[in-house]
């Protein structure tokens, strides 16, 4: 992306997050309802026709995802509209089911993601220099590499021992 695009879009992020009412803040925080945890990608493929400019399907080797037995796909959607900018998104399925979503954003937007998560979950579960987490809301912001992490109640656990284990050293 470009400069100046990028600096519109960071411009209107943050005209939204200090002239908008609390609940048009939110709004783009969520994943939009036909994303359901657990569903296969069959099952959201009618939704990815219509939430991505384009996707690709990827079949990858389960071993690179623990909590996948059997297979481990990857659903890259471009033009993906959340957070107020069509990004990347990287929807991943376990064992034929949606088990994470990674939503990928710029570093220089950090600040107003932050304040909008904070906004819409209060205090944050976790904090520490790679990311931030609300485990009690199943999401998290990364700032090694910057991007919106979604999770399914299934491996809500997983992560919160991750965040746990991270924020412990």
């Amino acid at each position: 992306m470009s400069f100046l695009p990028r600096l519109a879009a960071l411009s209107a992020a943050a005209l939204a997050l200090t002239s908008a009412p609390t609940l048009a803040m939110a709004e783009p925080l969520d994943l939009p309802a036909a994303i359901e945890f657990g569903a296969s990608p069959d099952a959201l493929s009618s939704a990815f026709d219509d939430l991505c400019e384009s996707y690709q399907v990827h079949q990858l080797d389960p071993a690179e995802l623990p909590i996948a037995q059997h297979s481990h796909i990857q659903v890259d959607c471009r033009g993906f509209a959340h957070a107020g900018a069509n990004r990347l998104a990287e929807f991943v399925f376990a064992d034929e089911a949606l088990a994470f979503v990674w939503v990928l954003t710029e570093a220089e937007e950090e600040a107003a993601h932050l304040a909008a998560l904070q906004q819409r979950f209060g205090t944050p579960t976790h904090d520490t220099a790679m990311f931030v987490a609300f485990a009690d809301d199943n999401v998290a912001l990364r700032r090694d590499i910057p991007e919106f992490l979604y999770y399914g109640e299934v491996i809500a656990p997983m992560y919160r021992g991750w965040f746990d284990q991270m924020s412990a050293q």
